[in-house]
């Protein structure tokens, strides 16, 4: 479990390291302590965490530290032979962010930095860090949702609901068939294909009644989704589901 500083037992905090070197002390009559002046960044790498299986993960990152932390998160599918982890993502959470992404593995690993950019503010210690997984999703259903009034072009619409949401991990789609013609009185049938690596997902709408198959539409659907419960991160750093 790396880092850049040490652990006081008397606080039971993880500190920085003093900005003295050995050079500075001089008069061994006044060293009393060897504390020392804190410097203004601490580190700690916690240990390798296993969440049972390779899926979308929400990170639960609840950090007690005398100041906003920012949280790197590494995330891999396998260990290497000697135990660490074969990083295949790597992502660094910064205080009061939202959403904060889902994330895809196994194995996972965090580094959790305190800066101080002010004299006023404390010097850095980490208290305590704990972490927890969900990849329990909820179930959201939304009816007769017009898509020319969501967010992005014709046929091309980003899937949005009236709950905040996090990842989305399954998406039923079923487009009404009623009051489709166009404004020459030809018919339209949709047929639409979405696109879940996209942040919102896309409805991608096609006109199957017209030549090609490839000219864009709107509709009104009915949607069924699972998704995990939507994650953010507090003024202090911690990564918590909303």
């Amino acid at each position: 479990m790396p880092g850049t500083g040490y652990y006081d037992r008397t606080t039971q905090t993880y500190k920085s390291l003093p900005t003295e070197t050995w050079a500075d002390y001089t008069n061994w009559s006044t060293f009393t302590s060897w504390a020392g002046t804190p410097a203004d960044s601490v580190s700690f790498t916690t240990k390798i965490f296993d969440a049972g299986k390779v899926d979308w993960w929400n990170t639960i990152v609840e950090i007690e530290a005398t100041l906003p932390a920012d949280v790197t998160i590494y995330a891999g599918e396998t260990l290497e032979s000697a135990g660490q982890l074969d990083i295949v993502s790597t992502t660094t959470i910064t205080p009061s962010t939202s959403p904060v992404a889902a994330t895809y593995g196994r194995y996972f690993q965090f580094t959790i930095t305190l800066n101080r950019d002010s004299a006023l503010q404390s010097a850095p210690e980490i208290a305590s860090i704990n972490v927890n997984f969900n990849a329990t999703p909820i179930t959201i259903a939304q009816s007769d949702i017009d898509t020319s009034t969501l967010a992005g072009s014709v046929g091309a619409r980003q899937l949005t609901f009236n709950q905040p949401v996090g990842k989305l991990t399954n998406v039923m789609v079923q487009a009404h068939y009623t009051g489709l013609d166009d404004s020459a009185g030809e018919s339209q049938t949709p047929v639409i294909y979405i696109d879940k690596t996209s942040t919102p997902t896309i409805l991608n709408i096609f006109n199957t009644d017209t030549y090609g198959k490839r000219t864009r539409m709107d509709c009104v659907v009915d949607v069924q989704a699972q998704a995990i419960p939507r994650l953010v991160s507090d003024e202090f750093g911690s990564i918590e589901e909303a």
